[in-house]
Formats: C-alpha cells, sequence, structure tokens
C-alpha cells in the first residue's frame, strides 16, 4: 500500500507490516490501545519513506483503553538491532498506535506528540504517524510544522 502527501513524498509500507497492521483490524480486540515505532529506508531522490519493520508493545509501554504511552526501553534495542543488521540504513522514520474507532482520527495528545517529534534535531524530516482503527489505517505526516493525512493508494 502506498500513502501520498500533496506530491510531497511517497509513504510505502512492506507487505509484511501492512499484514500486522490489518491483523489488528481483523484479530485485535481494541479494549486497550497498543503501537511502537515504525523502521523503514529513506530514498530522497524519490521523495519516498518505507516502512520495512515495526515494534509491537514492550513490556514497559503502558496501555490503557483510551492512551499508549511507548516506553523507550525495548523498542530502542530493537531499533539498534535493525540499524546494525542493516548496515546502518533503517531508520526510525515514526510511530504508530491504535484506537477504537471505525476511521482512526488523531487526538489532540496525538497531534501534540507529533510535533513534539518532528522537531527533534536527531529525526528525519519525513516522519509518519500511524493509526490502526477499527476498520481502516490512518496515516498523518508533519509538513511545514502542520499535521498533514496522507491518502492511500492501492500498489
Amino acid at each position: 500500500m502506498d500513502y501520498y502527501c500533496e506530491n510531497l513524498m511517497i509513504f510505502s509500507i512492506d507487505e509484511i507490516v501492512y499484514q500486522k497492521w490489518t491483523s489488528y483490524i481483523h484479530n485485535y480486540n481494541f479494549e486497550i490501545e497498543s503501537g511502537g515505532i515504525i523502521v523503514g529506508k529513506l530514498n530522497p531522490a524519490e521523495k519516498q519513506v518505507i516502512a520495512t519493520d515495526i515494534t509491537e508493545p514492550q513490556k514497559e509501554d503502558k496501555c490503557t483503553n483510551n492512551a499508549y504511552k511507548r516506553a523507550e526501553c525495548g523498542h530502542q534495542e530493537i531499533m539498534d538491532n535493525l540499524w546494525k543488521e542493516s548496515g546502518f540504513v533503517k531508520t526510525y522514520i515514526g510511530e504508530w498506535h491504535t484506537h477504537n474507532q471505525r476511521m482512526p482520527h488523531p487526538s489532540w495528545i496525538d497531534r501534540r506528540n507529533w510535533l513534539q517529534i518532528s522537531k527533534r534535531k536527531q529525526n528525519s524530516e519525513w516522519l509518519l504517524f500511524v493509526i490502526v482503527g477499527t476498520e481502516q489505517i490512518g496515516v498523518w505526516s508533519v509538513l511545514d510544522g502542520k499535521i498533514v493525512k496522507m491518502e492511500a493508494h492501492d500498489m
């Protein structure tokens, strides 16, 4: 699946990542929120970000019925291993979590967090934020300090 953002960026999702997210739609009860980080590759020449891996909830994460708070512990170790195993190519490209909504919409807390993450100097300017709802997956990015919803296009 590909997502586009005003012809500025293409977000491509590897099949394994897409299957993990759709398995949440089909198999998860959404009583508590889950989430993790998105890891992938940047292809600036093609204005493309490719999601290759995700982390899923770790032991230290806080998962409640209306919030997911990711702990650094666990996710960072997975990210470090993927970075090394890929020859220092795979990188952090964003965050994902679930919402108990058919068509997910970011909360004000999501929006605040995304803007904070996008301002961190160590992060790429091309970051993605995914919410997996009960029927659909929503994808957003932050461009020029504004949160923009990306549009889905089948591969």
